[in-house]
């Protein structure tokens, strides 16, 4: 963490004093959500979108608690006030509970993280990796799958790891949303089958302020060699063309290079409309 403090419920509190017991089973078992958000130039991005999410994971996995509409961007606001953090990814989380009132809500401010330029340049690599979340429309502290996944990636060199379930179908990246192109077409795969980040969702629109068709449709591993290229997306990355997803090797073809540059575009036009935070 950095800064000072960090947000404990609907308080600020010393650094210091976020902790967790070890006894916590709820924490350790994994009953809780998250969301990352970022803040660049002491702007904050889409903090409705990631509140949104995170009361929506909570209902998923059933956790019960008291914050309302609001209750997390105004955390987010005043801690980022208070520590002055002009850029950083900010986390959230959601902990349940015996009770609705014994749920708690830290949020805490990371350092920012920033992508290889090189890869946006080249491309980046991904591995291929079997498994599955669990819920995969919430996103849970559960991410034994993802980190199994990750931790292979960063082992080999990779930017991410891309999951395929059981039958052969590829879903979504540990921390990012897969998107792949054939001809003018944008694809993904279906919203019921992945997480839909936050930037999955912003650049939907984009695709269509920009009259980009876009569908959901499934992919299978035995497809990947026939497709006109793949690039993720996620709140730190934005859109990353890959050059090599397992053993194929990609092209990264102009459309995936408009949609590098009408997405930044997007981002911009967004935090013009936007208060710096202090």
């Amino acid at each position: 963490m950095i800064g000072p403090y960090c947000f404990f419920n609907h308080r600020l509190i010393p650094i210091e004093e976020a902790v967790v017991p070890v006894d916590d089973l709820d924490f350790s078992y994994g009953y809780g959500v998250y969301e990352t958000l970022k803040v660049r130039h002491r702007i904050l991005y889409f903090p409705s979108l990631h509140e949104e999410r995170l009361f929506h994971s909570a209902r998923v996995i059933g956790i019960s608690h008291p914050f309302q509409k609001g209750d997390v961007t105004r955390g987010i606001q005043e801690l980022v006030r208070a520590n002055r953090t002009e850029h950083a990814n900010i986390k959230v989380l959601l902990i349940g509970g015996e009770t609705e009132e014994r749920a708690r809500l830290y949020i805490m401010t990371l350092n920012p993280l920033f992508p290889d330029r090189k890869d946006y340049k080249q491309g980046a690599v991904a591995l291929i990796y079997p498994g599955e979340r669990v819920f995969p429309e919430a996103k849970t502290l559960n991410m034994l799958v993802s980190t199994l996944a990750f931790r292979s990636a960063r082992k080999e060199g990779a930017y991410d790891a891309v999951l395929k379930n059981r039958e052969g179908y590829l879903t979504e990246g540990t921390r990012t949303n897969l998107f792949y192109v054939q001809g003018e077409v944008v694809y993904t795969p279906p919203s019921h089958q992945v997480l839909e980040g936050v930037t999955r969702i912003t650049l939907l629109e984009a695709l269509r302020q920009n009259g980009i068709p876009l569908e959901e449709r499934p992919l299978h591993e035995s497809e990947i060699g026939s497709q006109g290229g793949f690039f993720l997306t996620s709140t730190s990355t934005k859109v990353m063309p890959l050059r090599k997803l397992g053993p194929y090797d990609l092209p990264i073809p102009p459309l995936i290079r408009e949609i590098m540059k009408l997405y930044d575009a997007y981002l911009d036009a967004y935090a013009s409309t936007q208060e710096a935070l202090f």
